[in-house]
């Protein structure tokens, strides 16, 4: 391998997935330098094979990793397993504990809570973390990951965005610029009589961050993007116009495709659509196409109450994590659903922190590295 010229060196890793390709770092000096090439990673961003993996939020404010293996030529055959995620607060020595997570371009947003709110980026990936100050002031904010790509260079500019989280109107929005390390205010002009509905169930997909949005006056369920170049919001229609749903969820699948889960008031399905059309800067409106349909059987001792979900394409089937109460016990199992519409519990049960609705994360680990010049390891310091 040393042999060969750098240019056809790079061409074959820059295909190999990261988490094997991380390793190579301690080959040799030559590998290990191209690894920390900002154009080599790029390059890499754009060929290697993409390897999904499943997050979720344990009991203990932990991430885990949950390995989904679908036995190939098995029928209805699913075996899941978890490994633990440690994000390490140096200064204390000990793992910290994570209110909430958020996953953009295979970087975590991590809200931690320890007296105080503060963030940190992380890539599980490479173990690289980025600790940020926030205000005083931000206890019933949320704190969501984006980014603005220049569409000559190619380049993403990585920033945070901090909003309160209901209201879209009469309130202040802040942008934190990974790279210049600083907190600004920014003047969004909000959408009329639209606010946020379920603030938690937010996704990103090519930059832009998704939310439900909900209209007031004309009572209809919808969805709001920001677009972390122009620092706008935008209004985007579901398949149908709906107001009351018993169940919602919010998901992607790929890198171009945005995913809804609706259950209409008083029914017992529950609908899964994917956009058709592909979802990028210049995507004004959203066409959709219904995926499938589950029937939804419950019993006089068991509710519902949430549910989080991810589409396996290849393998055409859907993963779900439901949080379900029975007999005033809390259960959050997780189940596939082949293409025929059949639904098949496993035996497994994910240790989602019984206070929170399920969570689940399609991540793709990256070698994207984290700008640290200037960081400041804490607010107020």
């Amino acid at each position: 391998m040393s042999e060969l010229p750098r240019d056809l060196l790079e061409e074959i890793l820059c295909r190999v997935p990261a988490t094997s390709l991380k390793r190579f770092r301690s080959t040799c000096k030559q590998w290990n330098r191209l690894l920390n090439d900002k154009k080599f990673l790029k390059k890499h961003c754009d060929k290697a094979a993409k390897h999904y993996t499943v997050l979720s939020l344990t009991d203990e404010s932990r991430l885990c990793l949950l390995n989904v293996n679908f036995h190939s030529g098995v029928p209805n055959s699913l075996e899941v397993t978890w490994d633990e995620l440690s994000l390490i607060d140096q200064s204390k020595s000990h793992q910290v504990n994570i209110k909430q997570v958020f996953h953009c371009d295979g970087l975590l947003l991590c809200t931690i809570k320890d007296n105080t709110i503060f963030v940190v980026v992380w890539n599980p990936c490479t173990g690289q973390t980025k600790w940020i100050p926030t205000s005083k002031d931000c206890s019933f904010h949320d704190f969501v990951l984006g980014y603005h790509q220049d569409k000559q260079t190619g380049n993403k500019s990585y920033r945070i965005l901090s909003y309160k989280s209901y209201h879209c109107g009469d309130q202040e929005f802040q942008v934190y610029d990974i790279d210049s390390n600083s907190w600004r205010s920014i003047n969004v002009t909000p959408i009329p009589n639209y606010n946020f509905a379920y603030p938690y169930y937010r996704v990103s997909l090519n930059g832009k961050t998704y939310w439900f949005g909900v209209d007031e006056k004309e009572e209809e369920l919808g969805l709001i993007s920001f677009d972390y170049a122009t620092e706008r919001l935008e209004r985007l229609h579901l398949p149908y116009q709906f107001y009351r749903y018993d169940d919602l969820y919010l998901s992607v699948v790929g890198e171009e495709k945005l995913l809804v889960l609706l259950q209409r008031e008083h029914t017992s399905r529950k609908e899964i659509w994917v956009t058709t059309n592909k979802i990028d800067d210049e995507t004004k409106d959203m066409s959709w196409s219904k995926l499938l349909e589950v029937e939804v059987a419950t019993t006089g001792h068991e509710s519902w109450l949430g549910i989080s979900f991810l589409v396996h394409e290849k393998k055409n089937v859907v993963l779900f994590c439901e949080k379900r109460f029975f007999n005033n016990k809390a259960i959050k199992p997780v189940s596939i659903v082949e293409e025929d519409d059949t639904v098949k519990n496993v035996d497994f049960r994910v240790r989602t922190r019984t206070s929170c609705r399920p969570y689940l994360v399609d991540y793709v680990p990256s070698l994207i590295q984290i700008e640290q010049h200037g960081s400041k390891r804490r607010r107020g310091q």
